[in-house]
């Protein structure tokens, strides 16, 4: 059990740091718009404000709309542990296990929206899963081309050689097709806005506007998460360079705000161009791999 504890320890720390994340985006944005904004740690006082609130239960729903948050959280939980891996260098946490349980949430937190039969979870669970579709096969291509050029599916390996791997054609062109799909996965800009909940355009939001109290907590601190396990793969397997990880995070969630910032939300029929665009890059990376070598 002791060799478990080092995993364990930074997989709390990169949960309770999540929130923080978050608070230095929005931070971020708030100065590029000429605003003071919140403070960095206004997401921790919204989550003490919600786990006072009482739960409300929509009366026909059933036992899939309660556990469905926790499941969502505890398979967040489970690939931050396994992420945790790559900085002690262990023969363990493959990157396409942490997808799957990513995936996993995003399946329950669905069907749950779709548990309460209302209008908006409805509406937020289709998009959500329109989305997904176009995603995921991208999000695999982008881990492939990386498996690709390093022969390994480990995240210790993988973030290893990523380090020692120069600036070139081949490595930005997978930086910025990544950064891309770390967006759509996450919900940011341009292809959804965390911050509205304008009944036309929310996607995420859609599907957790039934939740209250503590099980609106465990969603967000599941997406919190989420997005800052996304910041960390992007600084560990594509953000190339001997930079310290932290400060790859650091500029990552920076770059976070700065795009947002300089970006509008992308109507809904638009996104599977976006995409698109996306997966072209990572291709393009590929074959620029091949040609330098």
């Amino acid at each position: 059990m002791p060799e478990f504890l080092p995993s364990f320890i930074q997989a709390f720390f990169i949960i309770a740091l999540a929130p923080l994340s978050i608070g230095i985006t929005k931070k971020t944005k708030a100065l590029l718009q000429n605003r003071f904004g919140a403070s960095i740690l206004q997401p921790y006082f919204d989550l003490f404000k919600w786990w006072h609130k009482e739960i409300i239960y929509s009366p026909i729903a059933t036992y899939v709309f309660t556990f469905a948050p926790i499941i969502f959280l505890a398979t967040t939980i489970i690939a931050t542990l396994l992420l945790s891996n790559q900085f002690i260098i262990w023969n363990v946490g493959d990157v396409f296990v942490l997808l799957y349980f990513l995936a996993a949430g995003r399946f329950f937190m669905t069907i749950a929206a779709l548990d309460t039969a209302t209008t908006f979870g409805g509406m937020g669970a289709s998009r959500e899963v329109y989305l997904a579709t176009l995603i995921e096969p991208v999000m695999l291509l982008a881990v492939l081309s990386v498996f690709k050029t390093t022969d390994t599916s480990l995240l210790a390996n993988i973030s290893v050689f990523s380090a020692t791997q120069p600036i070139n054609i081949s490595t930005t062109l997978a930086m910025l097709g990544f950064f891309m799909l770390l967006l759509a996965e996450n919900g940011r800009i341009p292809i959804d806005n965390p911050d509205t909940h304008l009944e036309l355009t929310m996607i995420h939001e859609g599907m957790t506007i039934e939740y209250s109290g503590r099980l609106l907590v465990f969603i967000h601190i599941a997406a919190y998460t989420k997005q800052l396990l996304f910041c960390i793969l992007f600084a560990n397997l594509f953000f190339v360079g001997t930079l310290p990880v932290m400060l790859k995070i650091f500029l990552t969630l920076i770059l976070l705000g700065i795009s947002e910032t300089l970006n509008n939300k992308m109507r809904l029929f638009r996104i599977p161009n976006y995409i698109v665009i996306a997966g072209i890059l990572i291709i393009l990376s590929l074959i620029s791999h091949k040609t330098i070598l």
